[in-house]
């Protein structure tokens, strides 16, 4: 499942993902077993703060919050956290942006199986179809 919204808050926006995530999430015989998430900012203004958290019913699996811009991270603003586990229980990916601006991140991520091979690739725009 996955879910995007816009709130508006004093004039501004927030972007709200959220996917369940397990490890026959690609529906693969070779089961999920890590995964990147790498958000590229691509807005005008100043940047934006960024939580990438997951949570299951046993609790808080990890946390990162960092500030992207045009100028961080790598080459165009991009941030990619590496070898996030995966599971068979199901658990809730949460990103969560303050930017101002409409469409100011691009979300990619890699599935890997516990070899390391490439499993799948899903973009933002993937997520969307997947949640229709």
């Amino acid at each position: 499942m996955y879910r995007k919204a816009h709130t508006p808050k004093e004039g501004s926006t927030v972007a709200v993902y959220v996917l369940n995530i397990h490890e026959n999430l690609l529906q693969t015989f070779v089961p999920v077993k890590y995964m990147d998430v790498e958000l590229a900012y691509v807005g005008s203004d100043e940047g934006t703060d960024v939580f990438v958290g997951g949570a299951s019913r046993h609790g808080e699996l990890y946390r990162h919050l960092f500030h992207i811009s045009s100028n961080s991270g790598g080459a165009g603003g991009n941030q990619v956290i590496h070898n996030l586990d995966v599971s068979s229980d199901p658990y809730e990916l949460r990103i969560i942006s303050n930017s101002s601006s409409p469409n100011h991140l691009v979300i990619r991520m890699y599935y890997r199986s516990i070899h390391g091979q490439t499993l799948g690739i899903m973009s933002e725009y993937q997520m969307m179809k997947l949640a229709d």
